[in-house]
């Protein structure tokens, strides 16, 4: 059975807020430069329309360096051969630690689409979990046009499921606060937990 869509006037009153800390926010990124990085019609939580008017941008984050590595390292560049995965060696010497703030916030309000707050809207975890997009962008849409209050989503991460990670929308004004090189210590624990291999 596929997830229902978001038909006006049938899941604005059910949405439940949760409050994340700007400061809990992590990416890591091989572009520290560009940060935050707002998509548009590609990713999970995209506008499915970047075209339109009144068009948003999605930044990505997680709530702990091993959700941003599962989520982008591995996912984006990880192979899984003979046991292990294999990632290039820049993916893991490259990335930086990217932190973020808001000139007008410390928390962000984010639409919660996990656990009892998903369940109460009629959905389940293919909104976090399935290979297409189409859906969980119509609901991305439809949260961000709901309300302006709405600052994103939480939802649980596909890559590494106890964690969660955020979309957070451009409205949001998060902006860089700092980045930093991921140290080599740090990636030599992350590639011992998540059995990776630099090739």
């Amino acid at each position: 059975m596929s997830l229902r869509l978001p038909e006006p006037g049938t899941f604005e009153d059910l949405l439940r807020p949760v409050r994340i800390e700007v400061a809990s926010l992590i990416r890591l990124s091989r572009y520290p430069a560009t940060e935050p990085y707002w998509s548009s019609g590609v990713y999970r939580f995209d506008d499915p329309d970047p075209g339109r008017a009144g068009e948003f941008g999605t930044c990505y984050a997680a709530g702990s360096i091993d959700v941003a590595f599962a989520e982008s390292v591995i996912h984006e560049t990880g192979r899984f051969v003979d046991g292990t995965y294999e990632v290039p060696s820049a993916e893991l010497t490259e990335r930086s630690v990217v932190r973020f703030a808001c000139d007008r916030r410390k928390t962000l309000v984010l639409a919660d689409l996990t656990g009892a707050s998903l369940k109460a809207l009629g959905l389940n975890n293919d909104i976090s979990a399935s290979a297409d997009y189409s859906v969980s962008q119509a609901w991305a849409q439809a949260i961000h046009d709901a309300d302006a209050r709405w600052h994103g989503i939480r939802y649980v991460s596909r890559q590494m499921n106890k964690g969660y990670a955020y979309a957070i929308f451009e409205r949001s004004g998060l902006r860089k606060l700092r980045a930093e090189k991921l140290k080599a210590a740090q990636v030599d624990a992350l590639c011992d937990r998540f059995n990776v291999s630099a090739v």
